[in-house]
């Protein structure tokens, strides 16, 4: 039998739809701008600026953007950075993360907070860029963007919890069969963590594919550029958007500038939406359920 609500409980419910109404439209429409913006003509932008209703519609700046050599060499870098940085990332915190849930490590208690203090208190940007580019070499390189984001403690910890959910007679039972710790943790751990797996992987892959920052501090070879330092500069400077209008796309009049910063944006995040629909059922899961046991 379905319990009538109180006045009190209907005005709240009132309110809280309301409010993620309000919230929902407030996040869509930025979104819905960009599309928007992204096949305006050029002129209706620069009369009129970005709005959702324009007059005069055009895809010059997909065509100018779609023929630039820069953009798809923004994509390879960033494809790459993205698979293997978040496979790599994966496998060291998955492989950390058991190794301090598990209470036969005699070195889990110095491990933690080794990992623990890192969220708390950092050495600073310049140490950071001096060990970075005079200690390790790795300016310049395509490995700088990778290695300098390889292990998260926040994810870390987060794989922790869940490794402490799992009943130890799982992997004690595996021992007395004879398995070693690796053929533990890859055969008995492993497949049992699919959910915080993807919700891990997921979080590493949207890092690496949204980070510009490293880039800038420690890339100068625009080959090396990933596709958000592309769009940073894009944003910050309007000669960088003229650079990446290829003189091939055989435009008369005014660059699209303001149009292809669109573009670009609509272009740079397809990928890494369209990933986020498959990965949704482990996301919520994968975050709660180490949650039930401290």
């Amino acid at each position: 039998m379905r319990q009538k609500q109180s006045a009190a409980d209907r005005t709240f419910t009132i309110f809280a739809h309301t409010f993620i109404l309000l919230f929902t439209l407030f996040c869509v429409f930025p979104f819905l701008l960009m599309i928007i913006g992204s096949f305006t003509d050029e002129q209706e932008l620069i009369a009129h600026g970005y709005t959702l209703f324009p007059q005069a519609l055009s895809l010059d700046a997909y065509k100018a953007v779609l023929q630039s050599d820069v953009l798809f060499n923004g994509y390879a870098v960033t494809i790459f950075i993205t698979v293997v940085g978040a496979l790599t990332a994966l496998c060291i915190s998955a492989m950390l993360g058991y190794s301090l849930a598990n209470k036969r490590n005699v070195l889990q208690t110095p491990f933690l907070f080794f990992c623990y203090l890192p969220m708390l208190f950092s050495g600073g940007i310049i140490p950071f860029y001096i060990v970075v580019s005079q200690w390790l070499h790795l300016q310049n390189t395509i490995w700088v963007l990778i290695l300098t984001m390889l292990c998260q403690p926040f994810l870390v910890f987060l794989l922790v919890s869940f490794f402490r959910t799992i009943p130890e007679e799982l992997e004690e039972a595996a021992r007395i069969d004879g398995a070693n710790e690796m053929r533990v943790f890859f055969q008995i751990m492993i497949p049992i963590s699919t959910p915080i797996l993807a919700s891990v992987g997921l979080f590493y892959a949207l890092s690496y594919w949204n980070d510009w920052f490293m880039g800038l501090m420690f890339v100068d070879n625009e080959k090396l550029f990933p596709l958000q330092l592309i769009l940073r500069r894009m944003v910050s400077n309007m000669e960088a958007a003229k650079n990446l209008i290829p003189a091939s796309a055989a435009i008369a009049v005014t660059p699209p500038t303001y149009g292809v910063r669109m573009a670009t944006t609509v272009l740079t995040i397809g990928p890494i939406v369209l990933l986020y629909p498959m990965l949704q059922k482990y996301f919520v899961k994968g975050l709660t359920v180490g949650a039930v046991k401290g």
